[in-house]
């Protein structure tokens, strides 16, 4: 078992990213996140579905569409991001249903796994997609550098 991030949630971040260096308000044809940030076109629409569902991106159709941030990448935060393509983020089955365990109400590990997960979910909470592009300067990793190209807009 490993505790890792989705591929649908590390593509939503990527994506959610992109967007965020543009600025808001500011479109881009997913067709180009896709092909930038290395993903498939399709996933990314099945991605930007749940994004649009979870009002953090519109989407325009056409010549002159795109998607786009519907609020700041400040108001942003990966928790939103992460929950809105995976629903919510749970480290052990028993903190959703402690009768899926027969040890539930004696188990020491419980309130360990209870304080992993809050401290997490925290985390999350607290970093927004500005954060992160804040970081982009401190940071030196293949990822950043790729999100370092200037994105590509529609005027």
């Amino acid at each position: 078992m490993s505790l890792q991030i989705t591929n649908q949630a590390d593509y939503a971040l990527r994506a959610m990213l992109y967007l965020a260096r543009l600025g808001f308000g500011k479109k881009a044809p997913s067709n180009i996140i896709a092909e930038e940030m290395n993903m498939s076109r399709i996933f990314l629409s099945r991605i930007n579905t749940q994004l649009v569902n979870a009002r953090l991106i519109s989407t325009w159709r056409g010549a002159r569409g795109g998607i786009a941030l519907t609020r700041p990448a400040s108001e942003i935060s990966v928790y939103d991001v992460l929950t809105a393509v995976d629903g919510p983020i749970r480290l052990v089955g028993c903190l959703e249903d402690p009768g899926c365990c027969k040890f539930s109400g004696t188990c020491p590990l419980h309130k360990f796994w209870i304080r992993t997960e809050e401290v997490l979910i925290d985390q999350l909470k607290s970093t927004t997609l500005q954060d992160l592009i804040a970081d982009e300067n401190t940071v030196s990793t293949e990822f950043l550098d790729s999100l370092r190209k200037v994105p590509q807009q529609i005027e």
